[in-house]
């Protein structure tokens, strides 16, 4: 027995060409559609962008994170991300196999002839056994979709109308094909069949239907299966659900190999000539960021993982790029918004509540970032209109004209150093400068982080110093409220005095210091080799040049701060030194590494009041959940966060927060 089958079996000769035309008439619709989506996405402002300077690291990151999922695969997205895998996998696979059909039966038999044929055999026993795997596969992810959008509805979800209408479009070409197949098979039982196991199994369907029943059946499910799977491909440049197969996929390849550090903020070119800073005008964004708006696919990893959201505040980063893109469609369709963004579209609280911890970029599947949306309508509130809490008013005053935070001055940054062996960099060479940034070198608390710091350089023989009165801000909380004008005015002075002392090596506790002279500063033309002290310290006892004796009794965790984790990717080296010093037990918060959860003091939010519940305690909760001890950290911000928060809950017999230095310099 021949096994294989007749691709146009049953559905007459005509059958063919109609296919070729529908072929035609979809990709034309499909095409048309797709450059519509283009030009609206062109709406957005030039940006330079050079997809060939890294294709070959960004068709790597589409295998894997876009193809075999592993950007969907997290952890804790274990259903969803199945759920996906199912549906993209089985249409894949599918769509595959009508290629190879097509190959054969449209390319190779008219240049060959009907011997030039391969989907025979032991081939198409495993091609049919394949696609059938397929189909089912693809069809449980529907199910799984259906039942999670409207069974379970997790609180991160919204559900469309054109949610329902892709579901149950996809859901009735898998049917109808498997229908198809199982009218076909029904007609004459060939016994090698049996592979196509979901087509084997409908086929008892059809049992007791005449011969000729059963052929009207199958060329009517043929015809309506040809014509859904059609219209589906048309559909999907108008689909707002369905478009994300394309709008996503070039997200990822856009995006998803960073062409600049995490969580950079873009200078502005046109300082000089610009008429008004920021954007609050949708047109104001770029190309890019208008095809992040039309990536979004709504799933909601963001909301689920953003701190404001989470502590009820009115932000959520999902909402934010959808309530975008709403604007941006009606501006396509020449609705102009009169009254701008701000306060119409995005509330300014909102703008406000974001600690710019970068969780909802870094954990979202298709690689949309939010914060630099954010940033440019904080900058038009910060620069065009001036329009700032009194609290910003005071930061950016003492910032101008004593060059911290605190409004101390430049009279008390050496405080610190009473009774400690601790050069000053501007007086003597040295071949470390220590940054002590402004928090440790002014607020009480921290201070010890930078006395730790001081001691554990001298027991290593390090040569270092300090620039003492000469230290100013690093701009970080200037750069991340958007004021820009102010941030360049002090960088590019850090800068010049940083190149005149011909720094090389700096070392400082900060995160945000070390992020802003690591990554901001290289925008000034700054080259300087930065390291967190945990690095630093690292590396010190690696080279044999520290020992330490473990002295963190009871239960240990820590904190990862986001702008030296999940921002820097820095994971290794404070575990590194915590495994050292913890003598009893150490164990993980769940929230840790990129999805670590916020301290809600970044994005210059540690300077304002906090309204609603506090970040800081649900961080805390999560350690309390552990019974620790000690909740160790790496940040002077996160530390100031962790101990307010171990004492509003009244933990503070029982719990204490530590820095990562002040525990080594103990166990020296």
């Amino acid at each position: 027995m021949d096994i294989g089958r007749e691709i146009f079996w049953n559905v007459g000769g005509g059958a063919r060409w109609l296919v070729y035309a529908l072929m035609i008439i979809t990709f034309v619709i499909l095409i048309y559609g797709i450059k519509q989506r283009y030009a609206m996405w062109r709406l957005g402002k030039p940006t330079p962008f050079d997809f060939w300077k890294t294709a070959g690291a960004r068709i790597g990151y589409y295998i894997s994170s876009g193809i075999f999922h592993k950007a969907l695969l997290r952890r804790n997205e274990g259903y969803p991300g199945t759920m996906h895998l199912f549906l993209f996998w089985g249409f894949l696979i599918l769509a595959i196999g009508s290629g190879i059909i097509a190959l054969e039966d449209d390319l190779l038999h008219p240049l060959f002839g009907p011997s030039a044929t391969f989907i025979r055999g032991n081939f198409y026993l495993v091609f049919s056994f394949v696609l059938d795997l397929a189909g089912i596969l693809a069809i449980v992810g529907v199910v799984m979709a259906m039942v999670r959008r409207y069974v379970s509805k997790p609180d991160r979800l919204d559900n469309k109308s054109d949610d329902l209408i892709a579901l149950l479009w996809i859901l009735v070409v898998l049917v109808t094909g498997f229908l198809a197949e199982g009218a076909r098979i029904a007609f004459s039982r060939p016994p090698f069949e049996t592979v196509s196991f979901v087509g084997w199994t409908v086929a008892y369907l059809f049992d007791g239907l005449p011969k000729d029943g059963i052929s009207v059946a199958h060329k009517a499910f043929w015809y309506v299966h040809m014509l859904l799977s059609f219209g589906f491909m048309a559909y999907i440049a108008y689909s707002k659900r369905l478009l994300h197969i394309i709008t996503s996929s070039l997200n990822q390849l856009f995006r998803g190999v960073e062409d600049s550090p995490r969580g950079a903020v873009a200078a502005i070119a046109d300082f000089e000539t610009a008429e008004e800073f920021g954007v609050n005008q949708i047109d104001g964004f770029t190309w890019r960021q208008m095809l992040d708006f039309d990536a979004c696919t709504r799933c909601g990893r963001c909301q689920d993982r953003c701190p404001a959201y989470a502590t009820e505040k009115p932000l959520s980063p999902k909402k934010l790029i959808q309530d975008l893109k709403g604007d941006w469609e009606n501006f396509a369709k020449g609705i102009k918004n009169e009254g701008g963004l701000i306060d119409n579209v995005i509330q300014e609280e909102a703008l406000w509540s974001c600690t710019a911890c970068l969780s909802c970029q870094v954990n979202c599947p298709v690689s949309i970032p939010t914060f630099d949306k954010n940033i440019e309508m904080r900058r038009y509130l910060t620069m065009t209109m001036s329009k700032v809490s009194s609290e910003m008013k005071l930061l950016y005053k003492n910032l101008q004209t004593r060059f911290d935070p605190y409004g101390m001055g430049k009279g008390q940054r050496l405080e610190w150093t009473e009774g400690l062996d601790v050069k000053k960099a501007t007086e003597e060479e040295v071949d470390v400068l220590y940054w002590v940034g402004c928090v440790a070198s002014l607020d009480d608390r921290n201070r010890k982080i930078a006395k730790s710091i001081a001691a554990i350089m001298n027991k290593a023989g390090v040569s270092f110093g300090v620039l003492g009165p000469d230290e100013k801000c690093c701009g970080d909380p200037l750069r991340r409220t958007g004021n820009e004008y102010q941030y360049q005015e002090l960088a590019e002075g850090n800068v010049e005095l940083l190149k005149g002392l011909n720094v090389k090596k700096i070392v400082t506790a900060c995160p945000h210091c070390y992020n802003t002279l690591k990554n901001d500063y290289a925008q000034l033309g700054a080259t300087f080799d930065v390291y967190h002290h945990t690095q630093f310290i690292s590396m010190l006892a690696k080279e044999g040049k520290l020992s330490f004796n473990p002295t963190l009794e009871g239960i240990t965790t820590y904190h990862d701060p986001c702008y030296l984790g999940r921002v820097n990717r820095e994971f290794d080296a404070p575990r590194y030194l915590v495994n050292k010093v913890v003598k009893d037990k150490f164990v993980e918060m769940d929230r840790n590494f990129d999805e670590g959860f916020c301290c809600g003091g970044g994005g210059g939010r540690i300077w304002m009041e906090e309204h609603h519940k506090r970040i800081n305690h649900n961080r805390m909760d999560e350690a309390i959940g552990l019974a620790a001890n000690t909740v160790v950290t790496a940040c002077p911000y996160c530390l100031i966060m962790m101990e307010d928060a171990i004492k509003d809950k009244e933990k503070s017999e029982t719990m204490k927060a530590l820095d990562i230095s002040e525990i080594v310099a103990k166990g020296l």
